[in-house]
């Protein structure tokens, strides 16, 4: 996919095909949505968190937790600040290079954990949702590979979590 995205040129209309890259998602089916993005794997998180806030009857809690190095790296930050004015969306930023969360902005400094997402991170990101979560997860091959090995060490079996 990346080979032809660096062929566009600025301007270039694009057509993409959804709505959510293979999770089959219905309004109300989880309580509670855990998302977990790494870099630009908060991307196919969009269009499922825009479908929430569109639909007046999904009652669906969203917490999305952004995974990136330093705060300038983190995508779509606009968007995502839209989006967590919802009564039912909270985001949060792991930045791992990042050394104290008195670096970034004021408005997003309760939202940021410095250092790596480890066992323990996602470990409180789950006790913190609402209800229980089911989790969504998108990154790189090894963020997802850590993602899964924790949340089973945690003991999420693979029925309450998929993986883009």
């Amino acid at each position: 996919m990346s080979q032809y995205v660096r062929t566009w040129k600025e301007g270039t209309t694009v057509q993409w095909r959804g709505p959510f890259g293979g999770f089959p998602y219905k309004p109300n089916q989880y309580e509670q949505l855990l998302l977990l993005a790494s870099g630009t794997g908060v991307t196919p998180m969009l269009p499922l968190l825009q479908s929430i806030v569109d639909n007046e009857e999904d009652e669906t809690f969203v917490d999305v937790v952004c995974c990136c190095r330093t705060f300038p790296e983190v995508y779509l930050k606009p968007r995502l600040q839209e989006l967590a004015a919802y009564w039912n969306i909270r985001t949060q930023f792991v930045l791992s290079e990042e050394m104290a969360p008195e670096t970034v902005p004021w408005s997003y400094r309760e939202k940021v954990q410095c250092g790596r997402l480890d066992i323990e991170t996602i470990s409180r990101c789950v006790t913190g949702c609402r209800r229980e979560p089911f989790m969504v997860i998108c990154g790189s091959v090894m963020f997802c590979k850590d993602v899964i090995n924790y949340l089973q060490r945690l003991g999420f079996s693979e029925d309450r979590y998929f993986m883009f």
